[in-house]
């Protein structure tokens, strides 16, 4: 199974790939694949390697998968994807005794059928009772150490090692799982999962059709607008329901959460028109920057615009399914299974991404970050973007655009602030020219840490707060929602 890791350091991106994992003994060959962008050189045991590539390398415990990355500053890092050698691992000892159940009960079925035919030898009698003892021994052992490792992991077991070795694939789903696959829009969140509702939507339950003299917002964007660091609660959509029915008047205002994780302007686009717009919304509010960007950060140019099927459309997201085999009931087997690639991990179970099948050119080996932004212009988010807009105004839904916004006083690399300053100058641009009301949020936002994640990006609940109170005022002193007075319900 191939195992990733990916690290970044100020300006510089590493990938580091291994085709396995785990191998049986010292010596054997794995594929090793990396991609480096922004660095002056890569090395591998003093080697000089290309900015990406691959090399089959035979792994012992002095060999191991590692890159040597000098920086474009002139420092050093080091980034290693151990690979496991199983007779150095305890799990091995475990897998070993398994193999060794089996062999036992291949030999014992014989023996015992030649001891019911041949009764009247002492020896085979013999043979026959030892060989059930084996059996009988080894079948309590194991016996033992299924319920020992069960009691552990039940009660000094992590989260991991319980979704590993002990939860069945419902329990998995429940505790972790946050999106299911939907046609057209490769995912959305889960309903089942805690603050979702049926429709898959963050947040209380959506009534359609849509009550009488209701006037529904819809806010739609990634993760920053589902709000990853907040509770359901908590998110900017949320608040602005309440800010502006308590300290607005608009009583009968509803705002829904349609953010979702990892949305680009691909997702966004396609969601609107095959989800949102059967919640008959009034206003639709597009909050959003960062995803596309790393779109252009990770695709080759001729994945971007090659002149392949793919091209024009996000293929660094792929397919999105799920696992769906049942997960065997032993913790031991689970953990022998697991060591020795025999199932998936089920930590992996709720974000399977399957590649297309399109096979696009790499990038040249001197190819920089800087240069794959330039390759890679933001022409399909300024497509997705005006697309939308002409969609929302096409069925009578008043599109807002907002700007987005990070922690300036986060550790952002000079190119990754310049790209974004890009993107909200694309949606400042849009809403000139389709003359669509258009919320500043970055011109003055304030620079306060504690609004903020640790990773400068999603909004903690104060922050949250922050940008619905100032959409609120946007959206009433712009008068975009009805008055009052035409707006109660009856008997108000």
């Amino acid at each position: 199974m191939p195992i990733a890791k990916n690290a970044a350091y100020s300006e510089t991106t590493i990938g580091l790939t291994v085709s396995r994992s785990d191998i049986l003994f010292p010596g054997e060959c794995i594929v090793m694949l990396w991609n480096v962008m922004n660095a002056q050189r890569v090395l591998f045991n003093d080697e000089l390697l290309s900015a990406s590539g691959e090399k089959t390398l035979c792994v012992n415990a002095a060999k191991q998968p590692t890159l040597q990355v000098m920086l474009m500053d002139g420092s050093e890092v080091t980034i290693t994807q151990p690979v496991n050698i199983l007779p150095t691992n305890p799990l091995f000892l475990i897998s070993a005794l398994f193999t060794f159940m089996l062999v036992v009960l291949g030999i014992a079925g014989p023996l015992l059928r030649a001891h019911r035919h041949l009764g009247a030898s002492e020896t085979v009698r013999s043979i026959a009772r030892i060989v059930s003892w084996i059996v009988i021994s080894v079948g309590i052992a194991l016996l033992l150490i299924e319920v020992l490792l069960r009691v552990y992991l039940g009660a000094a077991g992590s989260r991991e090692q319980k979704i590993m070795y002990l939860y069945s694939l419902e329990e998995i789903r429940a505790l972790q799982s946050n999106l299911i696959p939907v046609p057209y829009i490769s995912y959305v969140p889960d309903p089942a999962y805690p603050g979702h509702n049926s429709l898959g939507y963050r947040g209380s339950e959506i009534a359609i059709p849509k009550p009488p003299r209701t006037y529904r917002i819809v806010s739609m964007g990634g993760s920053t607008t589902y709000s990853t660091g907040t509770t359901e609660k908590e998110s900017y959509p949320a608040f602005l329901e309440s800010i502006l029915r308590d300290d607005y008047g608009y009583k009968n205002v509803e705002v829904i959460n349609a953010g979702v994780s990892g949305y680009t302007s691909w997702e966004v686009l396609s969601s609107f028109a095959f989800r949102v717009l059967e919640l008959e919304p009034d206003m639709l509010i597009y909050y959003g920057a960062l995803n596309d960007l790393t779109v252009r950060e990770w695709l080759s140019s001729d994945c971007y615009r090659g002149l392949n099927p793919q091209r024009g459309l996000n293929g660094q997201r792929g397919l999105f399914v799920e696992r769906n085999a049942e997960l065997p009931v032993s913790a031991l087997y689970r953990l022998v299974a697991i060591s020795l690639d025999w199932i998936s991990n089920p930590w992996s179970l709720d974000s399977s991404f399957e590649p297309s099948r399109v096979q696009c050119k790499r990038d040249p080996a001197d190819a920089t970050l800087e240069k794959r932004l330039v390759a890679n212009t933001p022409i399909y988010f300024e497509r997705n973007i005006r697309n939308l807009m002409t969609l929302a105004l096409a069925h009578n839904v008043q599109p807002v655009i907002s700007t987005w916004v990070y922690n300036v006083e986060a550790d952002r690399p000079q190119l990754w602030r310049q790209s974004i300053a890009q993107h909200n100058a694309i949606t400042r641009q849009i809403a000139a020219d389709m003359n669509i009301p258009y919320i500043n949020l970055a011109a003055d936002f304030p620079v306060d840490s504690s609004y903020w994640e640790l990773d400068g990006v999603h909004l903690v609940a104060a922050g949250a707060y922050e940008q619905a109170s100032r959409y609120a005022a946007f959206l009433d002193d712009a008068e975009l929602l009805p008055k009052t007075e035409n707006f109660a319900s009856p008997g108000e």
